[in-house]
């Protein structure tokens, strides 16, 4: 049987931070994973599996068959690859502030045609429906062009759904921006200070992921398994680092065209 994916959006309900092992110019001491070709922020395919592996491990017990089956078995002795693939997360739409409603969720042309030729490819759907104008900056869901996000002046339409189906994320307005203004939204990402432990006077500088972002990915297998995809999609996950402050608890969507 051939291996079959399924979409899946991921909301970031906290500030998310999936460190790259990167430094930029020692400014940011930590910064997000980036996609080598669009430079947006990602979710690496192995950072992923590796935050739902842990938590089906809690949930399923660690090294239980069921753990094993869906993502392979780790001892280096008795290895095997689990049921289930596991593809890199990319940005959807990102959060930006704006005088409508404190913020709006955001994307770009190239991004939308970015994530629909791979989801063709992958699936043979759209994930985006709506024709995106790379020469304004618009802001669906208002009549008012007096309308700012960040520094950017919007024009103002009327909403309407930006994906290809029903969905309940973006539900009364959202952005999009010309190309060369979201990639600067996109690269100015928030960076926190942060103390050291142990020395409260020296700060570090981490790069994080807003909440409110939306990813997307695509899990693959070829066995059916409702009980993966109870727990998935019913519960808060935790991606990445800093647990224990609250960062990366995310909600996974199933698409469902």
């Amino acid at each position: 049987m051939a291996t079959k994916f399924k979409p899946y959006l991921i909301q970031c309900i906290t500030n998310l931070h999936v460190g790259s092992g990167d430094s930029e110019y020692d400014i940011i001491d930590k910064a997000v994973q980036r996609d080598p070709v669009t430079k947006y922020p990602t979710i690496n395919a192995s950072s992923l599996k590796g935050g739902l592996r842990e938590h089906f491990e809690k949930k399923w017990e660690k090294a239980s068959e069921k753990v094993n089956a869906v993502f392979g078995k780790e001892d280096t002795n008795d290895s095997a690859t689990g049921s289930h693939i596991f593809l890199n997360a990319d940005l959807i739409a990102l959060p930006v502030r704006c005088t409508q409603n404190q913020f709006a969720l955001s994307f770009d042309k190239k991004l939308a045609d970015f994530i629909n030729a791979k989801a063709q490819t992958i699936i043979g759907k759209n994930i985006f429906s709506l024709g995106v104008d790379g020469t304004r900056d618009k802001l669906y869901g208002t009549n008012d062009s007096n309308s700012y996000a960040e520094d950017y002046q919007l024009t103002g339409t009327e909403f309407s759904n930006p994906f290809n189906f029903e969905q309940e994320i973006i539900k009364e307005q959202f952005a999009t921006f010309q190309t060369d203004h979201f990639e600067q939204l996109a690269k100015n990402l928030p960076v926190i200070a942060r103390n050291k432990v142990g020395d409260d006077k020296n700060l570090w500088y981490e790069e994080i992921v807003p909440h409110q972002t939306i990813f997307l990915t695509f899990i693959g297998t070829d066995e059916e398994n409702n009980e993966f995809d109870t727990v998935l999609t019913s519960d808060l996950i935790q991606i990445g680092a800093n647990a224990s402050v609250g960062y990366g608890l995310c909600k996974f969507y199933p698409i469902n065209f």
